[in-house]
């Protein structure tokens, strides 16, 4: 959907904060919900549909876009070795570099493993419990973490040529951002008039409840138990892919399918994190 008309959509500026966003968000969720239209439920259903698909978009939109943030001052002396001259022939120098770039890597990947652990460790995948002004923070935080670090990776990425750097790099920053938008999909419906929607739900929790399975597994009860059970995040997520995939194709019109198909995304790329990641130790 064009972001522009997302903020048409929202009935918000660019400027607007995402507080405000949230905001006319559910002010126009509260409107156009089919239980307060009765006599165009279908008119309503389609109206929420189109409210839901912009301001998924639009969060994500702002996930993704760059912030005007200051490099990291090693980040930048890379970035000059990387637009600058270099003579003929092998340079030492690119080693020192591509080593400088794995720790830089290294912490903010665990910086942002720290802030999934704290997104479990508060339950924050209960949006009621979300809810809570001191968990509303909690999640604020955890997603500026998440930002920062997505956006730090990034930042390395046009530092280095070397392939298997950049391999860990998208496959990471791709699994962070897609963990941000499944983080902002309903889980608990809010009317149950509608039989195929019903059905479309039941489909998509199955879905939901084996990935938050796999991935607490991989993100909190691996580091409090000191080792991960591989069997069960790996049997969890290929559930999680099964039910989503059938969600899909059984009920693509539903009104679910945007947040199926967002959680599908996750489920995709939370397995290549795990197949690339987790071949070594530093997963």
């Amino acid at each position: 959907m064009d972001i522009q008309a997302c903020y048409r959509l929202l009935e918000i500026r660019e400027t607007a904060s995402d507080e405000e966003l949230v905001k006319s968000y559910k002010r126009l969720a509260l409107k156009l919900h089919p239980d307060r239209n009765p006599d165009r439920v279908e008119w309503a259903t389609r109206a929420m549909a189109s409210l839901n698909d912009a301001y998924t978009c639009l969060k994500g939109h702002r996930f993704r876009a760059a912030r005007a943030e200051e490099n990291e001052p090693a980040a930048a002396e890379g970035h000059k070795e990387a637009r600058g001259h270099r003579p003929p022939g092998p340079d030492p120098r690119e080693e020192l570099k591509d080593d400088l770039l794995i720790r830089q890597f290294v912490r903010h990947r665990e910086s942002a493993k720290d802030a999934l652990y704290r997104y479990f460790q508060y339950n924050l995948h209960n949006l009621v419990r979300r809810e809570n002004p001191i968990n509303r923070g909690i999640f604020r935080d955890v997603t500026a973490v998440l930002r920062r670090n997505y956006h730090a990776i990034r930042k390395l990425a046009s530092l280095t040529e070397d392939r298997e750097l950049l391999d860990h790099f998208a496959v990471f920053t791709e699994m962070v951002f897609n963990f941000y938008r499944a983080s902002e999909c309903l889980n608990i419906p809010d009317t149950y008039a509608n039989l195929v929607d019903v059905e479309a739900f039941r489909l998509y929790k199955k879905g939901d409840d084996a990935l938050h399975l796999a991935h607490r597994e991989l993100f909190y009860d691996r580091h409090n138990r000191g080792f991960i059970k591989r069997d069960i995040s790996g049997a969890m997520l290929l559930k999680a892919l099964y039910h989503f995939r059938d969600a899909l194709k059984l009920y693509s019109s539903s009104t679910w399918a945007l947040e199926t198909t967002i959680k599908l995304e996750y489920a995709l790329s939370l397995k290549r994190y795990v197949e690339l990641f987790f071949t070594e130790d530093a997963a």
